[in-house]
């Protein structure tokens, strides 16, 4: 019996590997970036760790909080969470090319308003890399979260003291029409 050739399929088998790049997968792992700004509002420092995720395409919320918590502090200075940003590429294979070429038309930010659980599209394993966190941090200043109300004092006369004018005023009027 003659075997079969079968070198066609591995010849398409590596001419399809440099395509591979090019497909879509599920986001495994980010990078999430620490933006720490002074109190003069000059970015002061940025840090960066890579996360692997629980769950592909996931940043679950508790995470999410635990890595907000631990960076909420460097170097003795206590910051405060002012901004989370999302940076997820989910282009189609079918549009990288067009990306190339005109870049304005995509915007891959997302401002986050709440902490919850962070969705990612899949990405095309060229771009895997860019998917990342940013959290900026401002520096916390600790006289500013003392309350302090401070008493309002209005220059207006007190509306009681009027009325007791006006009454003494209207019978001294009535004791002179009588007299």
């Amino acid at each position: 019996m003659e075997e079969l050739d079968d070198n066609w399929i591995k010849e398409f088998e590596n001419q399809e590997k440099v395509y591979d790049q090019f497909y879509p997968n599920k986001v495994d792992k980010i990078k999430i970036y620490s933006l720490y700004v002074n109190k003069e509002c000059v970015l002061d420092k940025v840090k960066e760790i890579n996360y692997n995720l629980d769950i592909p395409n996931v940043l679950k919320k508790l995470d999410l909080l635990r890595i907000i918590k631990e960076k909420k502090q460097d170097e003795g200075i206590n910051y405060k969470l002012i901004s989370l940003i999302k940076y997820n590429v989910d282009l189609k294979p079918n549009e990288v090319k067009k990306y190339i070429l005109e870049q304005s038309e995509y915007r891959f930010i997302d401002y986050l308003r709440e902490l919850k659980d962070i969705h990612f599209y899949d990405t095309v394993d060229m771009f895997e890399d860019l998917n990342s966190i940013f959290l900026v941090y401002y520096e916390f200043n600790e006289k500013l979260k003392q309350n302090k109300t401070k008493k309002i004092y209005f220059k207006s006369h007190n509306p009681t003291r009027l009325r007791k004018t006006k009454r003494n005023s209207l019978k001294k009027s009535q004791q002179t029409i009588t007299q």
